[in-house]
């Protein structure tokens, strides 16, 4: 990169970036980007290649199966660079964060982008209602999208690293769309998961194998199930106990908000 930049692209194995699509998932609410991301990690067979180092990120590691890694990892394969954060960046370093990963993206000159995101919108009616939104970063991607058959986003508002991730991809001309899955922000959302891996498959022309997610998300679903219909049965006409985006309680704000405040539940998966 020419450009003076806030984080280092350390590469442990040589990073064969240029013209590939770049998938981008920063984890969030319900955990739905980072459980895509180990999900396609496998199924696609992403090596990792090497990861982002920056003052602007948290003093964290990630421990899996007893070993530290880095919280920001890069893996790659012959089509796909995918970006996993398995952390938050703070809103005061974010904007700042998405800018200088963008001058880098900018230099590998990527075919697209993909940004993985979630809606902690909960699911107020059934706790199986999956629903989606995607997000375009221009008119021809836009176009591309509802020729297959998905829907975009009509109006509205995202906040957080899709948004600025959108706006920048706009900014340099990249192709790019977001995919916000509905989630309840409080579990890992296996069903919210599987929903953006089924968009990816339409939108990327990939086949993604889906198990074991099925089952992950079978489980899930089941257990939602069971527990709706005992609140019915314990506390008919309370509302959800996860965040109900229709309830008087957290309707302030009618815009989604896919921010990177939400609670870091990384350990649980």
């Amino acid at each position: 990169m020419s450009e003076e930049t806030s984080i280092q692209i350390v590469e442990n194995y040589e990073i064969l970036a240029e013209n590939k699509i770049i998938i981008q998932a920063f984890t969030g609410s319900g955990l739905v980007a980072s459980i895509v991301a180990h999900h396609l990690i496998e199924k696609l067979d992403l090596k990792e290649k090497g990861y982002i180092s920056s003052p602007l990120i948290p003093a964290v590691g990630i421990v899996r199966n007893g070993i530290i890694q880095r919280p920001i990892r890069i893996f790659e394969n012959n089509e796909y660079l995918l970006i996993l954060s398995e952390i938050g960046i703070s809103q005061d370093n974010l904007n700042e964060f998405i800018e200088s990963l963008f001058i880098w993206y900018n230099s590998i000159d990527p075919s697209s982008i993909v940004v993985i995101g979630a809606l902690p919108t909960g699911r107020p009616s059934d706790a199986t209602d999956l629903r989606y939104s995607v997000v375009a970063s221009d008119s021809i991607t836009q176009q591309y999208i509802e020729e297959k058959d998905v829907t975009v986003l009509p109006q509205g508002a995202v906040y957080g690293s899709v948004a600025l991730s959108l706006m920048e991809a706009k900014r340099y001309g990249i192709s790019s769309f977001g995919i916000l899955s509905n989630c309840i922000a409080t579990i890992p959302d296996y069903l919210a998961a599987k929903k953006v891996v089924e968009i990816l498959q339409i939108l990327l022309e990939e086949s993604i194998p889906t198990e074991p997610l099925n089952k992950n998300a079978l489980e899930l679903k089941e257990h939602l199930i069971r527990r709706d219909k005992n609140k019915l049965k314990t506390q008919k006409g309370s509302t959800n106990d996860d965040f109900d985006l229709f309830s008087p309680k957290f309707n302030k704000d009618p815009f989604y908000d896919d921010s990177d405040d939400d609670e870091d539940l990384s350990k649980f998966i």
